[in-house]
Formats: structure tokens, C-alpha cells, sequence
């Protein structure tokens, strides 16, 4: 099979230099050719081509300005530019190519060897950055892919943990509920049934195990919020082991009734102790503590 030639654009005013260059490239190379730099910097836009010969000294534009051109368009920047000049040849005219852009500068008259081996040496140059982007290009799609991936196991981690953390309030306000019915009940049968009603009593407030309930709770919390409450216990010392766990209920956005339940505390009580962590986490009035504990990493 053979390989794909590769184009090389040819940016020149003098007609006997695109000849010379044609010469020295054979049939290897597709070659383009434009007698400005304009022209050039238009054919580099529409062709792409592999490689550019740029003349200095042209009508129109100059090879310097059609360098910059090149350059400043992100979807030719990488093309590699070889600055071929008779006018130009001063050090500091090299040193002024190379600083525009360019990958090389050669003198005229061209040398048929120096001319091949600097040709080659730069198309192989940017087939291996090429290469190296493309490379790069495919690991930071993996890395965005991979990425995408831990957000949603994330995103889904605190979903469950949400929802673990609304079925608690939901178990915990029917408990209570019953609790209410059962000492109702007590009241209107005159205790009648005082010891049958203690021992469910007894068994209910069993599955009230708030300690219980925490423990589980932040185990899920830590897989998706890995070292937050740590960080804010080390930053902000004075916080009670209670107002971390009002903290962790409201970083997974859960509203003053739920967290009451899930504390097993009135709504008042909850209002209190936000006000009272508001003034610990050293918050302005009108600093939201909602939106502190969220954007907290």
C-alpha cells in the first residue's frame, strides 16, 4: 500500500524558486503554490497542508505577517513553517522567524542536501507531535469520560444517601406518631393497659436508635462527601458533635422538618441551633448558611 503523500505548500513570488523546489521534491510531495503571502496564508486555511516554504520579502504580505497569521488561527497553528529567504539571511532575521512561529530558516540559494534533510527532519517533527496531541487528545477524553463516570457514582451515592436520609425522617415521624398514640391511648383507658403499652413503648423507642441511625447514615455520607465533616470540625473547633450532624443533613439539603425528626428535636430547637452554628461557622448576616455548607469543600 502506498502512503498518502504528504502536501507541502510553497509560498513564493519568484516562479524560478517554486521550479528549483519542485526539483528538489520529486514526485514524493503533493505541492501547492502561492505568489503572496495573503494567498498563502488562504491556501494554509483552506488546504492544510502538511508542511510550508514561506518566502520574507513578497508583495501583498510578507512572510512574517503570513506567519502570524498562520498562527493566530488555532485550526493551522500546529502546520510547521520553514522560512526560506535571500534577502533575510542575518542572525537576527533567524532569530526574528523563529520567534513569529517558524520551525526552521534557510538561506538561499537553497542546498539540495541541507534543503531535504531540514524538510524531513520537519515533517517528521510534526508527525510526532501530531502524534503526541492526538495522544493527548485521547487520554483527556478518557480522563472526561472517567470523570463523567465518578460524578454520576456520586451523584447516585447521594441520591441513595438522600433518600436513606428522608426514610429515616419518614420512620422516625411514624414512630412518633405511635408513641403519641400509645400515651393517648394510656390517658383515655386509664391506664388500663399501662404494662402491654410500656412494653410496645419499649420497643418502639428500640427503633428510635438516633446513635444507630447516625453511624449508618455517615457511612454513606463520607463515600460522597469523603473527609468533609473532618475538614470542618478541624477548621471550626468549637462545633459540637451535634451541630456536625445538623451540617451533614444540610449538605444533602434537607429543610428544618426533617432534620427536626431525624435529630428527634422540635423545630424550634432546629432554628436555635442553626442560629447558634451560623455564628460559630463566623458568618455575616447576610451570609446564607445553606449556600456555606453546600459550597464548603
Amino acid at each position: 500500500m502506498n502512503r498518502e503523500k504528504k502536501t507541502i505548500l510553497v509560498v513564493d513570488d519568484e516562479p524560478v524558486n517554486l521550479e528549483l523546489i519542485l526539483d528538489l521534491l520529486g514526485t514524493e510531495f503533493e505541492v501547492l503554490y502561492a505568489s503572496n503571502g495573503e494567498r498563502g496564508v488562504q491556501l494554509t486555511t483552506e488546504k492544510l497542508p502538511d508542511l510550508v516554504i514561506m518566502d520574507w520579502e513578497m508583495p501583498v504580505m510578507n512572510g512574517i505577517d503570513a506567519i502570524l497569521k498562520i498562527k493566530e488561527n488555532p485550526d493551522t497553528a500546529d502546520i510547521p513553517i520553514i522560512v526560506a529567504t535571500g534577502i533575510m539571511t542575518e542572525s537576527n532575521d533567524l532569530k526574528t522567524a523563529l520567534d513569529m512561529g517558524a520551525v526552521d530558516f534557510l538561506a538561499k540559494p537553497l542546498n539540495p542536501i541541507e534543503f531535504k534533510a531540514r524538510l524531513n527532519s520537519a515533517l517528521s517533527l510534526s508527525a510526532s507531535y501530531q502524534q503526541i496531541k492526538k495522544q493527548k487528545q485521547e487520554i483527556e477524553a478518557f480522563a472526561e469520560q472517567e470523570k463523567k463516570l465518578l460524578e454520576e457514582n456520586i451523584e447516585a451515592k447521594a441520591r441513595e444517601l438522600t433518600s436513606a436520609a428522608i426514610f429515616d425522617y419518614q420512620k422516625n415521624e411514624l414512630l412518633a406518631k405511635l408513641m403519641n398514640e400509645l400515651s393517648r391511648l394510656d390517658s383515655v383507658t386509664n391506664q388500663m393497659y399501662a404494662p402491654e403499652i410500656k412494653k410496645i413503648s419499649r420497643e418502639i423507642k428500640s427503633y428510635l436508635d438516633l446513635e444507630k441511625s447516625w453511624t449508618n447514615f455517615k457511612l454513606h455520607f463520607d463515600e460522597v462527601n469523603p473527609g468533609y465533616l473532618e475538614r470542618l470540625a478541624a477548621k471550626y473547633t468549637s462545633l459540637t458533635h451535634n451541630e456536625l450532624k445538623v451540617c451533614a443533613y444540610l449538605k444533602i439539603g434537607l429543610n428544618n422538618k426533617e432534620i427536626a425528626l431525624l435529630a428527634n428535636i422540635e423545630s424550634a430547637s432546629v432554628r436555635r441551633a442553626l442560629t447558634r452554628l451560623k455564628k460559630k461557622l463566623e458568618l455575616t448576616v447576610d451570609e446564607d448558611l445553606r449556600d456555606f455548607i453546600l459550597g464548603y469543600k
